[in-house]
């Protein structure tokens, strides 16, 4: 097991390390070639790694700021709302997944698994503009863009719109502002969180089936429990960790979308702040960005296999047979 968490390490420094080439690289190169590179290019790369360990990822010669102080004003919303919309994939399939793998043979099976393959299928910034047009402009449930109503200015101390507004001093000033982050919050994050519902439903339905078969299953059975806790005391203890990994590998794909649906939904994200530096020229910016969000996403991935072989037996079973 250690050898294993070793190999994931490895993995993860190497990565990185390939990540921050590609990125000197690409640094060396403008529209008219590659710049001349005055000094030795290993000791460049390591002055270039070094900034980038440390958070110096330069200066925006758009706004004058330093890249970073920007990225870690807007990469929380993103991060807030691609939680969010995990959450929610969890609260919508983990119930719909089970009751997938419980009625096999069955329209309820077919039905729910038709819905997934149309939810998997739906571009996701076509089906948010129709949200829109729908729910927020046709029957105002919803805000049409923003992350909280402007009249309640809330103060930036983690970037999280929802524990920034339970950190407000005013009670009561605070419980409307949180209101207003969640009422801008829902519409985008169930937009987002149809692929990761989709992963959700698919893994646990097939995982549900074949666990439904197990011995043990047909044990408890026998001892005379009902369904319900066949179904919550041994089925879904054994399931639920077969979706993490899934999760942790949507991770990249999920950010990906929250990147392109921010434009939709004006949300103030790292997304519209890339787009915009692209727009604007702003190749540092759009250096530093990439490295954090590509850096973020790698660890993510590397973390959710580490977590899911420290609380998943099956999965230490896996890597004791491949070592």
């Amino acid at each position: 097991m250690l050898r294993y968490f070793i190999r994931r390490i490895m993995l993860l420094l190497i990565t990185l390390l390939i990540l921050n080439l590609i990125a000197f690289l690409l640094d060396r190169y403008q529209v008219g070639g590659m710049v001349p590179v005055t000094g030795n290019p290993i000791i460049l790369f390591g002055q270039f790694l070094w900034n980038n360990i440390h958070g110096h990822l330069g200066v925006s010669h758009v706004t004058g700021r330093p890249v970073m102080q920007e990225i870690l004003q807007v990469f929380p919303a993103t991060l807030e709302l691609c939680f969010s919309a995990f959450i929610l994939s969890l609260i919508i399939g983990i119930p719909l997944g089970t009751i997938s793998g419980l009625f096999r043979r069955h329209w309820i099976r077919r039905a729910i698994l038709s819905l997934t393959v149309i939810g998997y299928s739906i571009p996701v910034f076509w089906l948010a503009i129709l949200c829109i047009m729908y729910f927020s402009l046709e029957l105002g449930w919803f805000p049409v863009a923003g992350r909280f109503n402007p009249l309640f200015p809330i103060p930036h101390v983690t970037g999280f719109g929802i524990i920034d507004a339970l950190l407000m001093p005013n009670d009561q000033m605070s419980s409307i502002a949180l209101w207003s982050v969640i009422h801008h919050l829902i519409l985008p994050a169930l937009v987002l969180a149809i692929l990761p519902t989709t992963e959700v439903i698919k893994q646990l339905s097939t995982a549900m089936t074949k666990v439904m078969q197990e011995n043990y299953i047909k044990a408890a059975a026998l001892k005379g429990l009902s369904k319900t806790e066949i179904v919550l005391r041994h089925a879904l203890r054994n399931t639920l960790p077969t979706i993490f990994p899934t999760l942790g590998l949507q991770f990249g794909s999920v950010l990906t979308m929250a990147m392109v649906m921010e434009m939709v939904f004006s949300w103030p994200g790292i997304g519209r702040w890339l787009i915009t530096a692209v727009y604007e020229h702003d190749y540092i910016a759009i250096r530093g960005g990439m490295l954090v969000v590509a850096s973020f996403v790698i660890c993510a991935t590397i973390l959710t296999d580490l977590f899911t072989a420290l609380t998943y037996p099956i999965r230490r079973k896996e890597i004791y047979e491949q070592l």
